[in-house]
């Protein structure tokens, strides 16, 4: 049983989608995996340092005032990775720009996490 869903009447294999991506863009999920760690880690130092309050992430924010500090930053960042999974299963053609686009994402925020902690 293939997962199939239907898209302005168009046939769309998530799972086909979701594989091809993984084995054609492995290097950028290694990347976009090392970033998000990155990120979680300097939420966290960030956080730490400063407050919960001056946090831009409006979800990661709420996550963290409901479940802590450490659980909350790892809630958001889950969530993030779920999304890609998501859009990569929608459209294989599509998952090089989203992958791209999330990885650029997090560099920013580990940019602006440093810089605002060590800066």
């Amino acid at each position: 049983m293939k997962a199939f869903m239907t898209i302005l009447d168009q046939q769309v294999c998530l799972k086909y989608n979701f594989f091809y991506t993984l084995q054609t863009h492995h290097n950028y999920w290694y990347i976009l995996l090392l970033t998000a760690v990155l990120d979680y880690v300097t939420t966290l130092q960030f956080m730490i340092h400063g407050s919960i309050a001056m946090e831009a992430n409006l979800v990661v924010r709420h996550l963290a005032y409901e479940f802590g500090i450490f659980s909350g930053v790892m809630v958001g960042k889950s969530l993030q990775i779920f999304a890609v999974m998501g859009f990569c299963s929608l459209s294989k053609e599509l998952s090089r720009p989203v992958l791209s686009l999330i990885i650029l994402v997090n560099c920013l925020a580990i940019y602006l996490n440093t810089s605002l902690v060590w800066g």
